[in-house]
């Protein structure tokens, strides 16, 4: 969306508030028809949240404000498809938070290699590339203009799942999966991680398919309803009406179940990703999360959460296998 002459990136509402501007990624008849954690607290995450803006002048002054969080909240800064130089390539988010931007002096030169070899996004263009906490948008110094479409990528890669998809532990955005993912194919991306959340619901599915602006997607199914108040049976039907709801869209979407892990409740994990394969391996482009990610060795110390080689790993394994698909069928050349 845009706001203050400024893209919100994988923003569908702003709501005022005492820190600033909330970032929801979800708009609100969604959010009122999923659980309530997804509703009330991980759709207000900053996955995926990326602040972009053309600069008119020579410098941009973005301030930003963060709830306190266990782990430190850190922007990264984006030239296009560069990440900014070593004086101001990221900055730690606290209260009032105010982030210099300055025209890249080096913009003729990228702008050349953007050009030559193909990168998605113009030089141009200033990312900011938000935390996966919960950032608040307070004002903007100086004068700046929305992108253009001609600076954007031509595909977009949307991706819905788990606190894995969403970034837990990836510790930085840049790391997480879909973000990797989408620098490896040269697309955009959007992120609908849900951290503890990712329940599958209908209305979830129902808002993915009407949304028109992404070419492919990808679903990662299962390890939020290991809890014991999800049954088998409970899974099999969340299972059975999401998948085929994404069946009927006619762009490629790519499915996944629970990839490795450490923690208990193997067993039923096991059941898990031989529901989601059973609906999921003729109705959608599937792969087993074992075939992304099954090294122990790969997993931190929570038991659950991908390391960041774990993280790698699975952005390698599958984009190499979208890769191969989309080139197949003609979606990306």
């Amino acid at each position: 969306m845009i706001f203050e002459n400024i893209e919100f990136h994988n923003v569908e509402e702003m709501i005022r508030c005492d820190k600033g501007y909330q970032m929801l990624r979800l708009p609100s008849y969604v959010r009122e028809q999923i659980n309530p954690t997804a509703r009330d607290e991980v759709s207000r995450f900053s996955t995926g949240v990326e602040i972009r803006f053309r600069l008119k002048g020579n410098s941009v002054n973005i301030i930003l404000s963060v709830d306190e969080n266990a782990e430190a909240q850190v922007a990264y800064i984006y030239y296009g498809s560069f990440q900014g130089g070593w004086q101001y390539s990221s900055k730690t988010i606290q209260n009032e938070t105010m982030i210099t931007i300055p025209k890249c002096n080096n913009l003729y030169l990228l702008k050349e290699i953007t050009g030559s070899k193909s990168l998605p996004f113009d030089p141009e263009l200033v990312r900011i590339v938000l935390p996966y906490g919960t950032c608040y948008y307070v004002g903007v110094e100086g004068e700046v203009e929305p992108p253009l479409k001609s600076q954007l990528p031509k595909k977009t890669y949307l991706a819905y799942g788990s606190s894995i998809t969403h970034g837990s532990l990836s510790l930085a955005a840049p790391y997480t999966y879909p973000f990797r993912i989408s620098q490896m194919l040269g697309c955009d991306y959007y992120n609908l991680g849900f951290a503890g959340s990712a329940h599958m619901e209908k209305a979830m599915a129902e808002y993915i398919v009407s949304r028109p602006d992404w070419d492919f997607a990808s679903v990662e199914m299962g390890v939020n309803m290991l809890k014991p108040e999800f049954t088998l049976e409970l899974f099999e039907e969340r299972v059975r009406v999401f998948v085929d709801i994404l069946a009927d869209d006619s762009r490629p979407i790519f499915a996944t179940s629970i990839f490795g892990f450490n923690g208990p409740e193997q067993e039923k994990a096991q059941k898990y990703r031989e529901i989601v394969r059973k609906y999921s391996s003729n109705k959608l482009i599937f792969t087993d999360g074992l075939e992304l990610l099954n090294n122990p060795a790969y997993i931190s110390a929570d038991l659950v959460h991908p390391s960041l080689e774990g993280m790698a790993g699975i952005s390698e394994r599958w984009s190499w296998l979208m890769k191969q698909y989309l080139l197949a069928e003609g979606e990306i050349t």
